[in-house]
């Protein structure tokens, strides 16, 4: 279950926001010990770039059956090393793939270390506990975020419920343009 977002979903969001909730099906129930980066890229320009993912997907050469444009792939950016367990020092280091559209991170936050914007729903986050989060913004600075719940199930969702991780996740990605 999730809340209803109090924040506007227009389409180049509507489709962020379909790349959190993915990214946070993927990492729910792990363990976390560090945060994950994902590269977000536009689904479309993935399929050009590789014909044989295109096929998997069922999309033909002239473009039937591909996702529209807006659509985004989560890549997982995890290949074994050690990556910062503080989220901001992990995003200083970030080199977005080339076709990044956008980027993501997932932590978990201990109670101390989180805020949540005002009237972004944080009445419905347990208090006392550590967060699981994930935030995405995309180059052109459209933000989206997923807070868990803890023992419940579902999210509050939001553009930039996380002022901070999202202030940086958007400056890394305007910093690789």
């Amino acid at each position: 279950m999730t809340t209803p977002a109090p924040d506007p979903l227009d389409a180049p969001t509507a489709a962020l926001a379909a790349a959190v909730l993915e990214v946070a099906r993927h990492v729910e129930g792990g363990d976390l010990p560090s945060p994950r980066l994902f590269a977000l890229a536009r689904s479309a320009d993935l399929m050009k770039v590789s014909p044989s993912l295109a096929a998997l997907l069922g999309a033909d050469g002239d473009g039937t059956g591909a996702p529209d444009d807006l659509h985004l792939t989560p890549i997982d950016l995890e290949d074994g090393s050690p990556v910062d367990p503080d989220p901001l020092a992990a995003l200083e280091s970030i080199q977005w793939p080339d076709l990044a559209a956008g980027g993501a991170i997932v932590c978990d936050l201990a109670p101390s270390a989180w805020s949540v914007r005002e009237g972004a729903g944080a009445g419905d986050l347990p208090s006392g506990s550590a967060l699981r989060v994930v935030a995405a913004a995309l180059s052109d600075g459209t933000t989206w975020s997923a807070v868990h719940r803890g023992d419940e199930e579902g999210y509050v969702l939001g553009a930039a419920l996380l002022p901070d991780i999202t202030r940086a996740l958007v400056q890394t990605l305007s910093a690789s343009d």
